[in-house]
C-alpha cells in the first residue's frame, strides 16, 4: 500500500527504468550511456568474480575491487547499490550518498540532490547482512533486461517493471509465471536464500499489491496472524503465494475495519503480529506452537519482558481474530479478549516451590496440601480449553530462582500436557492443560545459560536478545518525536553507530562477551537527557549539535549510565586496568 511520507520514491523507480535501463544514462549524476555490456561485464568481474574475502568491511572491499575501475563500470555498479538502499528509512539520505561517493569517487556537487528520499521504512539487521547477494541479484537484473531492451523484446516501462517483479518473485518462490521464459542460466545464478530486496523491489514495483516490508519474517506474521480470515480452500491453494494471501487479508481486513489506506505497522494492527525483535528465521511464535515454552534470554535492557508482553497478547490475539465474527468487533474496540487469560510471575529469591506449586500449611493443629499460583492458572486454562483460547504464564526473571526446584516434578508435565501427575504433597494431582503456554525471561548475566541443567534446558526453546539498532533507532525517534527534541538524522546516525561500535568491542573483548552488551533500552535514555541538559543549558533547537554538545547528552549518558554499568561487569578487574579498559571503551562510544 502507498504511503504519503514516501511519495518520492515510487516515481525514481520509473525513473530508474526509463533513463537507466532503457537510455543507459546515470540518474545519479549527469554522466550518460554508462549502461552497457562492457560496464555491466566489468562489475560482475570486479564485484563477483574478484570478491574480497576477509574481515575488510564491505565499504574497503569496495573501494578496493572498484579502484581501477572505469567511471562507467563505477557508476554501474552505484545505481545496483542505489536500487539495494534508496527506497529504505534505515540509511539516512547523506549515507546514502555516501556510498555512491565511495564507489564512483565523485563530489556532492557532481551528485544529483533529488534521487536520495527518505524512504518507506526499516529493511532490518537482514537487509544489511546479505548486501553481497542482494545487490548481485540486482546486478543480475540490470544485465537480463539489459539485454531484453537492446533486443527491442521491451520497450516499455511498465512491461520492464513487471519483469523485475516477476524475477523477484522466483527469487522468493522458485516459481515461474506463465507468459515470462526466465533463463535456466540465469535460474541457476539467482542467489537461493531471503533477500529483503525482492519485497523491496516487488513493493516499488507495484505498491499498490504489495505491503511495505522488507522482512520475509514479519510478511510471514502477518500472514499466520490474520490467516483465519482466509477459507480453506485459500490456505491449501499452493499457487497462492505468501503476498497473494496478504493481499486477501488486506482486502478482508479491510471490510471490517472500514479504512483501505491502513498499513500493517498501525499499532492496531502491529500489536496482533509484530510480537518480537527476530526479523528471518524461527519466531518466537512458531516456538511457542511447536514446544508450548519458550525462554527470551541476554543482557538487561534488551526487551525480553516487553516482548514477552507482546507475545503473550498475539497468541491470544491469533486465535481470537482467527473466527471472522470477533474480527468486526476487535475494530469497534470490543470486549478485552486478553483479561484473564495473561498471568505474569515476578520471581524472586524468595519465590520457591510452595507459592508455584503447592505446599503444607498448619491448620488446627493439623498439617493440610495447599495447593499454589500454577493450580489458580491451570484451572482458567481449563475453563476456556473448550472455545480454544490460549492462556500464557510469564515467569519474569527466571534466573533469580532455583528453577528445578520451582518446578519440581511439574517439568515433566510440561512435556506431556493433559496428563495428571501426582505430586509430592498429599494426595494432590495436577494437569497442564494444553492451551497453556509458558514464557520465561532470563537475564544470562546474572545466570549463565552454560549453569542450567541440559534435562531443564530441553523442556524450553530459547531464544537470545541482545542489542537492536533497528529498535535503538525505533526508541530513538519515537522519544524524539513525544518530546520535541528535534534530534538530527546525521546525529542519531552517529550515536547509534557509536552504541553498536561499542557493543561490537565488548562482545570481543575476553573479560566480556556477548552476554555482557548493553541492552538498547539504556541508550534510548539520551532523548530524555539531552531534553534535560537542554532546558537547563538554556540550548534552542537550531544548535547544530545536540547529542555530542560540549560533554552533554551523550557524556552524561556515559557517565551515569553505561560506565556504571560496564564497571561491575569488570568487577573483578584491578583498578588501573578497569580504568584503562574504561577509558578505551569510552573513546569508542564517544568517537
Amino acid at each position: 500500500m502507498r504511503q504519503k511520507h514516501a511519495e518520492n520514491v515510487y516515481p525514481l523507480f520509473h525513473r530508474f527504468i526509463d533513463e537507466f535501463l532503457i537510455t543507459g544514462n546515470s540518474i545519479l549524476t549527469e554522466h550518460e550511456e554508462v549502461l552497457n555490456d562492457e560496464s555491466i561485464r566489468n562489475c560482475f568481474r570486479n564485484y563477483v568474480e574478484n570478491f574480497k574475502e576477509g574481515k575488510q568491511s564491505f565499504d574497503d572491499k569496495i573501494r578496493e575491487q572498484f579502484k581501477d575501475a572505469d567511471l562507467n563500470t563505477k557508476l554501474v555498479f552505484a545505481h545496483a547499490e542505489w536500487l539495494w538502499v534508496y527506497a529504505v528509512a534505515d540509511k539516512t539520505e547523506r549515507r546514502k550518498k555516501e556510498y555512491t561517493k565511495r564507489t564512483t569517487g565523485l563530489t556532492d556537487a557532481e551528485l544529483k540532490t533529488d534521487v536520495y528520499p527518505n524512504g518507506f521504512g526499516h529493511a532490518g539487521q537482514w537487509h544489511n547482512q546479505n548486501k553481497y547477494h542482494e545487490i548481485r541479484f540486482i546486478l543480475l537484473i540490470i544485465q537480463f533486461l539489459k539485454e531484453k531492451i537492446e533486443s527491442k523484446e521491451l520497450k516499455k516501462t511498465e512491461d520492464i517493471a513487471e519483469w523485475i517483479e516477476i524475477l523477484a518473485l522466483y527469487q522468493k518462490y522458485d516459481k515461474e509465471y506463465e507468459g515470462f521464459d526466465i533463463p535456466e542460466k540465469l535460474k541457476q545464478e539467482i542467489p537461493s536464500q531471503k533477500l529483503a530486496v525482492s519485497n523491496i523491489l516487488t513493493y516499488v514495483a507495484f505498491p499498490d499489491n504489495y505491503e511495505r516490508i522488507a522482512s520475509d519474517a514479519h510478511k510471514w506474521q502477518i500472514y499466520s496472524s490474520f490467516s483465519g480470515l482466509l477459507s480453506d480452500e485459500e490456505k491449501k491453494d499452493e499457487e497462492l503465494n505468501r503476498d497473494e494471501g496478504i493481499k486477501l487479508i488486506r482486502d478482508r481486513l479491510t471490510e471490517f475495519s472500514g479504512n483501505p489506506n491502513f498499513d500493517f505497522y498501525d499499532e492496531e494492527y502491529s500489536r496482533v503480529w509484530n510480537y518480537s525483535l527476530t526479523q528471518e528465521g524461527f519466531s518466537e511464535v512458531q516456538g511457542l506452537q511447536y514446544k508450548k515454552a519458550i525462554i527470551l534470554y541476554g543482557p538487561p535492557g534488551t526487551s525480553k519482558t516487553f516482548t514477552a508482553k507482546r507475545l503473550a497478547y498475539a497468541l491470544i490475539a491469533n486465535d481470537y481474530l482467527s473466527k471472522k465474527e470477533n474480527v468486526a468487533t476487535y475494530f469497534k474496540g470490543g470486549e478485552d479478549f486478553t483479561k484473564g487469560r495473561i498471568h505474569r510471575l515476578q520471581l524472586h529469591t524468595n519465590y520457591n516451590y510452595e507459592d508455584f506449586v503447592a505446599g503444607i500449611q498448619l491448620d488446627n493443629h493439623e498439617t493440610k496440601p495447599v495447593k499454589g499460583k500454577l493450580f489458580d492458572i491451570c484451572d482458567a486454562a481449563e475453563k476456556d480449553k473448550a472455545i480454544g483460547m490460549p492462556h500464557v504464564l510469564i515467569l519474569d526473571e527466571i534466573n533469580r530462582v532455583d528453577l528445578s526446584r520451582l518446578f519440581g516434578e511439574v517439568f515433566s508435565a510440561l512435556e506431556n500436557r493433559e496428563e495428571t501427575i501426582d505430586l509430592s504433597i498429599g494426595d494432590l494431582k495436577l494437569k497442564i492443560p494444553s492451551n497453556l503456554y509458558v514464557i520465561g525471561t532470563m537475564n544470562e548475566i546474572d545466570f549463565s545459560l552454560e549453569r542450567i541443567d541440559f534435562a531443564l534446558r530441553r523442556r524450553f526453546l530459547w531464544f537470545f536478545y541482545g542489542f537492536e539498532r533497528s529498535t535503538l533507532k525505533a526508541m530513538i525517534w519515537d522519544k524524539n518525536k513525544t518530546l520535541g527534541t528535534r534530534l538530527s538524522n546525521g546525529e542519531v546516525e552517529r550515536f547509534i553507530n557509536n552504541a553498536q561500535a561499542l557493543n561490537n568491542e565488548i562482545i570481543q573483548l575476553p573479560e566480556l562477551g556477548e552476554q555482557y552488551q548493553v541492552g538498547h533500552t539504556f541508550f534510548a535514555e539520551v532523548v530524555e537527557i539531552y531534553k534535560s541538559y537542554k532546558d537547563i543549558n538554556g540550548y534552542t533547537n537550531r544548535i547544530k549539535e545536540k547529542i555530542y554538545r560540549n560533554g552533554g547528552a551523550a557524556n552524561i549518558i556515559w557517565d551515569i549510565s553505561i560506565k556504571p554499568i560496564l564497571s561491575a561487569f569488570l568487577g573483578n578487574m584491578d583498578k588501573d586496568s578497569k580504568a584503562d579498559k574504561l577509558n578505551e571503551l569510552r573513546t569508542v562510544f564517544m568517537q
